[in-house]
């Protein structure tokens, strides 16, 4: 079993990571974005960000911490895949749930990207409550810092992916790494 949880700042290139990896090595995706949209689509809110933070908030403060770390490990372990990347790892439980479950079968990878790159990238995907003006951007990365405890996760890291450069230097920096997975697991 090999499973990668994936970190990093909003519009670092999480989804792009995640979508390489799964396309061309076969990992199915779990993404805590998507958990939290599911959730509130039920709840009749929509899929900006203050209302997905508060659909969290709310989540994390009725069932614990841990709440969505504990709904990946459920699916993971209903499905019965061996191969998962999980995308959008905000908190320290996010984590520690995961990682206490399936123990040295997950790594922690943070994807990394100048604010500037960050900011473009969030800009033409045009995602609904992405900000306009890189102002606007710092504010909500800083709000979002402080709301996921971002520097609690980071002691997690276990590999670092850069992706301030093209997107075949990032495809070339994902192959070695998901090489050098795959050789970890053979020993």
């Amino acid at each position: 079993m090999q499973i990668i949880g994936l970190i990093g700042l909003i519009g670092s290139g999480k989804d792009t990571v995640s979508e390489y990896i799964a396309g061309k090595y076969g990992y199915k995706m779990i993404g805590f974005g998507d958990i939290v949209r599911e959730i509130a689509t039920s709840l009749g809110r929509s899929h900006g960000r203050d209302d997905l933070q508060r659909t969290q908030r709310e989540c994390r403060e009725k069932y614990g911490e841990g709440y969505f770390g504990s709904l990946v490990v459920e699916k993971i372990r209903e499905t019965g895949w061996k191969k998962v990347i999980i995308n959008g790892i905000r908190i320290p439980p996010d984590v520690e749930v995961p990682k206490k479950a399936f123990g040295k079968n997950m790594i922690v990878l943070l994807v990394d990207a100048r604010p500037e790159i960050r900011f473009e990238r969030m800009k033409s995907r045009k995602r609904v409550g992405d900000p306009q003006t890189f102002e606007e951007f710092r504010r909500q990365e800083n709000n979002e810092l402080k709301l996921f405890n971002f520097e609690g996760v980071l002691k997690y890291v276990e590999k670092r992916i850069d992706n301030n450069g093209t997107l075949d230097e990032l495809h070339k920096n994902i192959d070695a790494l998901v090489k050098e997975l795959e050789a970890r697991n053979k020993d």
